[in-house]
């Protein structure tokens, strides 16, 4: 008879810290050789705990006063001691971060907030079938995966634009931290423009609660620590979104543009054509040195509605697709003879084109048929 084993699930252990003692009772069953903590003062706990971990000063203090007031413990649950100096770390951080952004917003009295909502403009299905075979064709013949020079290419230029440039995801943490009371939050849309504006007033403090996870458990480190990077690209780069005016009455009113934001789910796209590199960001014009739509009515090359899903023919119009605003510029600097008609052009991106984009290159194929184009990318559409 053959036996078979079983896996057995195991619920990962995790250790809980609200004191003092408990820190050091983890410590020990980690293998740090401590002193006891009992009699230390704080000087002495922040001198043995910096020593230690090479942690700051400042984080040490936090977790001896945090610690130490019995009416206030919180359980704060880790994977293990690094972890939990992490979490720390990171709550000293938050804290810092909210003041220094606080500091800036407070300033002004009342917030606009402005943002495209295509979605909400309901579409009908076009009729694409003239595009699916274009669109086959490019995917059959001209596509493959991206090296790891590209993939370090791609890497250098997101790490360039997440530290000067804010995110769609950026301002609706702003929003959290700022609106106490939904219900006095004012809005309107427009449906001509698809532009939704909302009318929210400086409150008096920050929303403490903006964080709903509460503070000691795995989710509320989790939040803190992706919220860490947003404060910061907000206290650097807000201003570059900012239009401050006045209202009838008199009040400081800080306007910002959200869809000049980037998305989140953002997809550079570099092509090399000739030994000459050209990138683009989809959606956003608002990145220095990169491709920037064209006026539509100096487009060349036609776009299509693809939705979220992949679907082609319905949501909304690719028109700021990355892919699309390079071939476009490719094509103008052809026309103006500032490139030659011919060559090899190599586009990559992390993720794969869109169906609009395929088509927008077959059409570029079309146009340039002495230039031999390759498509590379990472990940599939919708991975």
């Amino acid at each position: 008879m053959t036996q078979t084993k079983i896996k057995i699930g195991r619920k990962k252990v995790r250790i809980n810290i609200k004191t003092i003692d408990e820190l050091e009772k983890a410590m020990k069953n980690e293998g740090y050789d401590v002193a006891s903590f009992e009699n230390l003062n704080i000087e002495e706990f922040k001198s043995e705990i910096c020593n230690l971990f090479n942690i700051k000063p400042s984080v040490a203090e936090h977790i001896y006063s945090n610690m130490s007031q019995c009416e206030r413990e919180i359980n704060y649950r880790s994977n293990n001691v690094q972890d939990f100096l992490d979490y720390m770390e990171k709550i000293t951080e938050i804290k810092e971060y909210e003041k220094i952004l606080w500091k800036k917003i407070c300033k002004v009295d009342k917030i606009h907030i402005d943002r495209i909502e295509y979605d909400r403009k309901p579409s009908i299905q076009e009729d694409v079938e003239h595009m699916l075979n274009a669109i086959k064709n490019v995917k059959d013949t001209m596509c493959g995966k991206i090296d790891e020079y590209e993939k370090l290419r791609l890497y250098e230029l997101e790490t360039g634009i997440d530290e000067n440039y804010i995110y769609a995801k950026d301002i609706e943490l702003l929003k959290k931290m700022i609106i106490k009371d939904k219900g006095k939050v004012k809005n309107t849309y427009d449906e001509f423009t698809c532009n939704k504006r909302i009318y929210i007033d400086i409150p008096e403090n920050m929303n403490s609660s903006y964080i709903k996870p509460l503070e000691g458990s795995i989710e509320y480190h989790e939040h803190i620590s992706r919220n860490i990077p947003r404060i910061k690209r907000l206290i650097k780069n807000l201003d570059k979104y900012m239009k401050i005016t006045s209202d009838e009455e008199g009040n400081t009113v800080c306007e910002i543009n959200q869809s000049k934001a980037l998305q989140d789910s953002i997809n550079i796209a570099v092509a090399v054509y000739n030994q000459k590199e050209f990138k683009a960001v989809s959606g956003s014009d608002e990145v220095d040195d990169y491709c920037v739509a064209m006026e539509k009515e100096e487009t060349v090359f036609e776009s299509c509605r693809v939705n979220r899903l992949g679907k082609i023919g319905i949501g909304y119009n690719r028109f700021y697709d990355s892919e699309k605003k390079i071939l476009e510029e490719i094509h103008k600097q052809i026309e103006e003879k500032k490139l030659d008609d011919r060559g090899n052009l190599v586009m990559y991106s992390r993720w794969e084109p869109c169906p609009s984009c395929y088509y927008v290159i077959s059409q570029f194929c079309s146009a340039h048929p002495k230039i031999e184009v390759s498509v590379k990318f990472d990940k599939s559409y919708g991975e």
